[in-house]
């Protein structure tokens, strides 16, 4: 009994649970093969034997660290960091329209023969065609943006480069989701060996017990065999536990991007978070700090700049240019060595058979569809704060319910074994108590693993991983996911 009280201790460690409040310290559940954590004073853990492909690392990672690793890791992460950078160059290419181009021609032609002429039967042939000709050409050519197309041109790629930075700060939170799930995942997994290991431990006394009694003549082979079978059955469970554990660490490596044999040793998340903010406010947060919104926000300020600069299509457009030509080693009658132009272009469009009014068209659509999409994702954010409070709600419950559970059942199983060692009980009520314990021990571990997947899910809804924090400013980055 003592082994089990000193279990369960730990287990029901949840503070205050008819005042709603929550555990302050954590389950110390955490098998030294896969968790590190402070265990309580009154709690005895027994060692998950060695699954032979992990080894404990020299720095149990958190789960803070695991988001972090992910974040920089993940491969859609490092796509959009790609993209990023695609637009970046993008702005650059369309402002460099605004600047001056300078190129440089060089030529040379050779004719079959050199034309000249003669006057006189006794003078001397002038050259009026060199055989062949060599020039240099320097030009200088700068665009005037009467119209201000070119900068709506730069404004719109600009705009469309920071909804690419956006789209980026979504995946980092969207990596760091799935890095605390899948670490979460881990220690939930841990949490399960440790409850079949002390069934395994309550099932191998119950076996001894019972084979002292049945040597002394006092039960019959049946009871026995009963703690055989129970025995057996956990054993069973612990390795179905022992494999859950293992797909875990691999998956939990597969989320941080590297590789899947990576040892993996976490720390127990010592004590529960709490929300403290009001739901509206927790929506407000998320309407400002959802990198999701504001890449639309900039996208369709990237639109509408794209379709002013539509609309000016028609608009005369101006460009001013000069050049230089030198020849070298000229020759004949009209050879020039050096000849500088200067030019003044007016272009004026007149008629394009419709086909801007058609490109301003499709341009509002395109603004009215990402519009359509803004709204819908607005709507979205709100329902998704307000459906992951409800989870953490709803998990926060099965966490006290949970505890009564744990009680009744160790309750149910000392009366069970005070009725047996009385004589007034049977062998058979032991063992349905002490399955109702492990169950009931397995569901106060899912319990408390759900409400932390129920938070980081929160967290991910409000687009920063401090919930109880003022919200972020409209445009900034959010807090804790930087």
């Amino acid at each position: 009994m003592s082994l089990i009280a000193s279990v369960a201790a730990g287990l029901m460690a949840i503070q205050g649970s008819q005042q709603g409040q929550l555990p302050a310290t954590g389950s110390g559940v955490s098998p030294q093969n896969a968790v590190q954590g402070t265990v309580p004073a009154k709690e005895k853990l027994p060692t998950v034997p060695n699954l032979g492909t992990d080894v404990r690392a020299d720095k149990p990672l958190t789960i803070d660290e695991a988001a972090a690793i992910a974040e920089q890791n993940a491969f859609a992460v490092r796509t959009s960091t790609s993209v990023v950078e695609s637009g970046r160059q993008r702005v650059n290419e369309v402002k460099g329209g605004l600047g001056p181009q300078v190129g440089v021609t060089a030529t040379y032609t050779r004719y079959p023969k050199a034309q000249t002429v003669q006057f006189g039967s006794g003078s001397a042939p002038i050259t009026i065609q060199a055989i062949d000709a060599k020039q240099a050409t320097i030009s200088l050519n700068m665009p005037i943006d009467i119209s201000g197309n070119i900068h709506r041109n730069v404004g719109a790629a600009e705009g469309n480069w920071r909804a690419s930075k956006e789209t980026l700060q979504a995946q980092k939170n969207q990596a760091r989701l799935q890095a605390r799930q899948a670490f979460i995942a881990v220690l939930r997994a841990a949490a399960a060996v440790t409850v079949q290991q002390q069934a395994i431990a309550d099932a191998t006394e119950n076996l001894r017990i019972q084979n002292v009694k049945f040597d002394t003549g006092v039960i019959a082979k049946v009871d026995v065999i009963r703690a055989q079978t129970q025995l057996e059955q956990a054993n069973s469970d612990l390795l179905n536990a022992q494999d859950s554990l293992q797909t875990s660490k691999e998956s939990f490596n597969s989320a941080l991007a590297r590789p899947i044999e990576t040892p993996v040793t976490l720390v127990e998340i010592s004590s529960l978070p709490d929300v403290t903010a009001d739901p509206a406010t927790l929506v407000t947060t998320a309407q400002k700090s959802r990198p999701e919104v504001r890449a639309l926000q900039n996208t369709q300020q990237a639109l509408a700049l794209t379709r002013r600069a539509l609309e000016a299509g028609q608009n005369p457009s101006m460009s001013v240019g000069i050049s230089n030509s030198r020849s070298i080693d000229p020759a004949g009658l009209s050879a020039q060595s050096s000849t500088t132009v200067g030019t003044l272009t007016l272009n004026i469009p007149i008629f394009d058979s419709g086909i801007t009014r058609a490109r301003v068209k499709e341009a509002r659509q395109n603004e009215e569809q990402n519009r359509i999409q803004l709204d819908q994702t607005q709507l979205n954010v709100s329902l998704q704060v307000r459906q992951a409070l409800t989870n953490l709600v709803s998990a926060r419950a099965r966490l006290g319910s949970a505890q009564q559970q744990v009680a009744l059942a160790e309750e149910n199983l000392r009366i069970a074994r005070v009725r047996n060692q009385e004589g007034r009980g049977i062998f058979l009520e032991i063992v349905d108590a002490e399955t109702q314990l492990t169950q009931s021990r397995n569901t106060l571990v899912s319990a408390r693993y759900d409400y932390l997947n129920a938070y980081a899910q929160l967290q991910l809804a409000t687009g920063t991983d401090q919930i109880n924090s003022s919200p972020a400013p409209a445009g900034g980055a959010p807090r804790g996911t930087n």
